[in-house]
């Protein structure tokens, strides 16, 4: 995958030509493949991205865009039912996480899609849940390889990257005013943001606090990830009970945050 400033400035220019595209009407098919062959572009050979959105009912994906996935794979997974054993994409979807098939040949959660996947030659799939500006799951993107392995650190955080990208591209096509209510919600939190910088001896170091807790809460899902895709004889349940303890840790701390913050005297 590409460095983050190269990947983050190519998407940036993709934004700012999103608007135009869609008053003209090109679907959201075509401003969605943009965006991915961007993202090929700069990944080199063996990166194959799609786009799926979720259905209204939340139970199926189907595919928005993959430029450079065969058709014939699109085809007999054109409308995939989102569960544990649906692929990387049906899984990601079904749990609300991200889903790192290193091995799709010996990967359970490719139960049903597995014939069809190694077929067409991909050995990993790296899937990761968009969601809009509420947090709600409106489809996954993902990375196909024809190689097995784990994305490192860099490529999880590009993928966050191009994932908020794609989530504002679908917004918009779905609300012509999303990038208005956007700045209007941001304009109404600027009073709290002020407030927050006026008193720097304690609401910034909650603040601080409060974003590490987050910060850790997210690092447990990905050691959930880790676990769920590490080979039996490597230590998962360790994996497993340090997720746990990181979870149980960043919501005592927001608790704590959250009690102090109301005013009452700490019992």
């Amino acid at each position: 995958m590409p460095f983050a400033a190269a990947l983050r400035k190519s998407l940036e220019d993709r934004d700012s030509d999103v608007s135009a595209e869609l008053r003209r009407g090109d679907s959201l098919e075509d401003v969605l493949n943009r965006h991915l062959m961007t993202v090929e572009q700069l990944g080199g050979d063996d990166a194959f991205t799609c786009i799926l959105l979720l259905s209204p009912d939340g139970k199926r994906l189907s595919y928005g865009a993959a430029p450079t996935v065969p058709a014939s794979y699109c085809r007999a997974s054109k409308s995939i039912e989102i569960g544990p054993y649906a692929g990387s994409c049906g899984a990601a979807a079904y749990y609300g996480r991200p889903i790192y098939s290193t091995d799709i040949a010996t990967d359970p959660v490719w139960g049903n899609y597995r014939a069809l996947a190694l077929q067409h030659g991909y050995r990993s799939c790296w899937s990761t849940p968009i969601r809009n500006s509420n947090g709600e799951i409106i489809g996954t993107f993902a990375i196909l390889h024809r190689s097995t392995g784990m994305p490192t650190r860099e490529e999880i955080d590009a993928i966050d990257l191009i994932t908020g990208h794609v989530a504002d591209a679908i917004m918009r096509s779905r609300d012509p005013q999303f990038l208005a209510k956007r700045g209007a919600e941001r304009m109404a939190r600027a009073p709290l943001l002020r407030l927050v910088s006026d008193n720097l001896a304690y609401n910034d170091p909650a603040n601080r606090l409060r974003a590490i807790a987050e910060k850790l809460q997210a690092k447990a899902v990905e050691l959930d990830g880790y676990a769920d895709r590490s080979d039996p004889d490597l230590l998962v349940q360790d994996l497993k009970d340090a997720a746990e303890l990181s979870r149980k840790l960043a919501a005592a701390i927001i608790a704590q945050i959250d009690f102090i913050s109301s005013g009452r005297r700490i019992p």
